[in-house]
């Protein structure tokens, strides 16, 4: 069903008033005899959820009704331990559950990559999860009939979930005993090898062979054929435990494995055996499971909350380019496809950063002219690394944006967590150190602990925020105004700034000298340096004799309303050291600043005192999104076009043009930068250097086709393709 680089359109509703839920397709997870496993992205809240898709054509009537029972049993269960139930959907004949994604693979990979054996306190953490879990599916007379390390997946906070209830049974009759023959061969217990009815107690045994494989890296019983395997089984010895582990643990792992379903200890026993009762550490795990689980928890609330929804898929796949810094043309970085697909670029004066859709950042460098590494990639070295490079960033956080100024880096987690490192020498990385020495690695902003953040953004030396709440905070170097506190102080540590009247504040952006605020209006508030016109405040006012008189404002020290951009409702902004840009609700691209390089797109180098409206080659157009570097603008269309113009100089462009202006190499209109349609959700710019997120659909036929009327249902399509003359 799913392709790479799938979308699912934006959220809206059909004709029979169902959401229309939105995703993005990342890869495929894993695929079996009947289905498969694929993760997807949810626009909504940037989410992972992982849709289970199970061709219903393929099963016979009990294999169908045992696909559907595994929506009934997930629906009921609602445990920390247990992968959680969002949604299904009904595709023609195709079954689609949506459920939680736990983003650190499965316990069996866990125990493949242990070069070392697990302390006894990660076993008694892993065994109080399993064994919570399974207290909770017996409380609901439901049997996994599964348990296996394969099943159990994990957080990257080290958080267990138990999940594949595709054979589970709910035991509704008054024995309270099932008797078909199914699960894992190597977990199976005596009681399933001998044909014999069985009940939850054949999940503690199967919890038994989990266990001994966490203490010895082993499969507690091994064959080289099926009917060899059953009689270990049957047989039920095992190899002695390593004696590094207590008495306790391995009294527990036989009595788990006893031949003897009823010798058996429940799951309820299991947590009150005297391995979980020391120093009340059953009441602790219990705490660390409850706060390690705030993401799913509040994933779950909000499928609960929701309405009816329907996903609308379209293909869509999405590739990585860079150019400036003495690449004249946009260089692919390859690393970012399926799995590790971009949804944002940032980029500093020599570095870059991109968050994937799983939640990981990356960082490089592109290093000339004596500059330094500080710590600015957050790769704990100073290493000016050339390829993109996983940031190991806070145990179980996935980050969602990033944001680089001109030698450091913040990131922001999924829970509204600020990191931060490279240099602080104007206090860029808001940890209040008055010595300004440099941070090799991510570390942790205090301050915004207690106060999410939505959004973030750096101008060269200062930072601003936006919390969840819709407060304003900068902090850094103060000159010029620019973090809006009536002063030119530095700051250290983030300061809350008053912004005029009642506006509520949508979007924030760090400049070179300056800072910009978008309200949820659409009017602009800035404040720092206002040199060349650069914050837009420059006004020009015709007298009754029709004379012109312009006023210049070389500065704000506290956020005022940008009164030129007044009539225009603003969705978002650039800016850069020499000019900035502005998109309105229609897409028109208006420009302001200094004009020296041609940046402003009007097709020519004279000065221009006040904003502009681009004409020309994007007449008609609708900007989708902009991007300001030194002396040159980057801009994005809604029919996939890809415009450059301004300062060519050192590959700024993308393209090299016989230009004009002050170095003969720079272009006053707009000019397309890639020969092929590309839609950019997301691109960067600073210094001279731009990167951006290319996505482009896949076409089914390679030539342009009128289609006047087409149809498909299961798995056939037909179309009518009348050729363009």
């Amino acid at each position: 069903m799913a392709t790479d680089g799938q979308e699912v359109d934006s959220e809206i509703r059909n004709q029979d008033g169902a959401l229309e839920a939105s995703y993005i397709y990342v890869k495929v997870l894993g695929r079996g005899a009947f289905g498969e496993a694929n993760l997807y992205r949810k626009t909504e809240d940037k989410s992972l959820v992982v849709w289970k898709e199970v061709n219903l054509a393929r099963l016979h009537e009990k294999e169908r009704r045992d696909a559907l029972s595994e929506v009934d049993i997930l629906s009921l269960l609602n445990h920390a331990n247990i992968i959680t139930y969002y949604n299904h959907f009904l595709d023609g004949e195709t079954l689609l559950i949506e459920m939680e994604y736990a983003n650190g693979g499965s316990l069996y990979h866990k125990i493949a990559e242990q070069t070392e054996l697990f302390s006894e306190e990660v076993i008694r953490w892993y065994l109080f999860q399993l064994a919570s879990a399974l207290s909770h599916i017996h409380g609901h007379d439901i049997i996994h009939r599964d348990v296996k390390t394969l099943n159990i997946f994990m957080s990257k906070s080290s958080l267990l979930k138990l999940g594949d209830f595709g054979i589970s049974k709910v035991l509704e009759t008054e024995s309270k005993m099932a008797d078909s023959v199914v699960g894992t061969p190597y977990y199976m217990s005596p009681e399933i090898i001998q044909g014999e009815k069985y009940d939850h107690k054949t999940d503690i045994w199967a919890l038994g062979c989990v266990l001994y494989e966490l203490l010895t890296f082993k499969r507690v019983f091994q064959a080289t054929n099926q009917l060899r395997l059953a009689y270990e089984i049957v047989k039920g010895d095992y190899e002695d435990i390593n004696p590094q582990y207590s008495q306790e643990i391995k009294d527990l792992v036989k009595s788990t494995l006893q031949k003897k379903s009823k010798d058996r200890p429940s799951s309820e026993e299991i947590l009150s055996s005297p391995i979980f009762t020391k120093e009340n550490s059953n009441e602790d795990m219990k705490r660390k499971v409850w706060e390690l689980n705030t993401q799913s928890r509040r994933l779950r609330l909000q499928s609960v909350a929701s309405t009816e929804t329907v996903p609308i898929i379209k293909s869509k796949s999405s590739e990585v380019y860079q150019w400036g810094g003495g690449k004249f043309t946009p260089q692919k970085q390859d690393i970012f496809t399926k799995g590790k697909s971009a949804v944002q670029v940032a980029v500093g004066n020599s570095h870059f950063a991109v968050v994937t859709m799983e939640k990981e950042l990356y960082t490089w460098a592109n290093v000339q002219g004596g500059t330094e590494i500080v710590g600015q990639l957050g790769q704990g070295n100073k290493s000016a690394y050339k390829a993109p490079q996983k940031v190991e960033g806070p145990t179980g956080a996935g980050f969602i944006q990033a944001a680089c100024g001109e030698d450091f880096t913040l990131a922001v987690t999924d829970e509204g967590q600020v990191y931060a490192s490279g240099s602080d020498y104007y206090g860029c990385l808001g940890v209040d150190n008055e010595e300004g020495d440099s941070v090799l690695s991510l570390i942790p902003i205090n301050f915004f602990s207690s106060r999410p953040v939505e959004e973030i953004s750096c101008g060269d030396n200062h930072c601003v925020a936006l919390t969840k709440e819709g407060d304003v905070y900068t902090w850094g170097c103060g000159e010029f105004g620019r973090l809006g506190l009536n002063s030119e102080d530095d700051h250290f540590s983030p300061q809350k700034v008053k912004t005029p009247g009642k506006h509520l504040i949508k979007h924030v952006l760090g400049g070179s000298e300056g800072t910009f605020l978008i309200t949820t209006t659409g009017r602009v508030l800035a404040c720092g340096s206002n040199e060349h016109n650069i914050l837009g405040f420059n006004s020009e006012m015709s007298g009754l004799r029709k004379r012109k008189q312009s006023y210049d404002i070389p500065c704000k020290y506290t956020f005022s309303t940008v009164k030129p951009l007044v009539r225009y409702n603003i969705v978002s902004i650039a800016t850069s050291n020499t000019h900035s840009a502005a998109i309105d609700m229609f897409g028109h691209l208006l420009t302001f600043g200094s004009n020296k390089h041609g940046q402003l797109g009007v097709g020519d180098y004279r000065k221009r005192l006040h904003l502009v409206k681009i004409g020309g080659e994007l007449t008609g157009k609708q900007v989708l999104n902009v991007a300001c570097g030194d002396g040159y603008t980057v801009a994005a269309t809604s029919d996939n076009e890809v415009y450059s113009w301004g300062n060519g100089e050192n590959g700024r462009l993308g393209a090299k043009y016989d230009g004009k202006g002050p170095n003969s190499m720079c272009t006053a209109y707009p000019r397309p930068v890639f020969g092929s349609l590309h839609d950019v959700p997301n691109l960067a710019a600073r210094h001279w250097h731009t990167i951006i997120i290319a996505a482009y659909p896949r076409p089914v036929f390679g030539s342009l086709h009128d289609v006047p009327n087409l149809a498909a249902r299961h798995w056939h399509t037909i179309i009518i393709a009348g050729k363009c003359r």
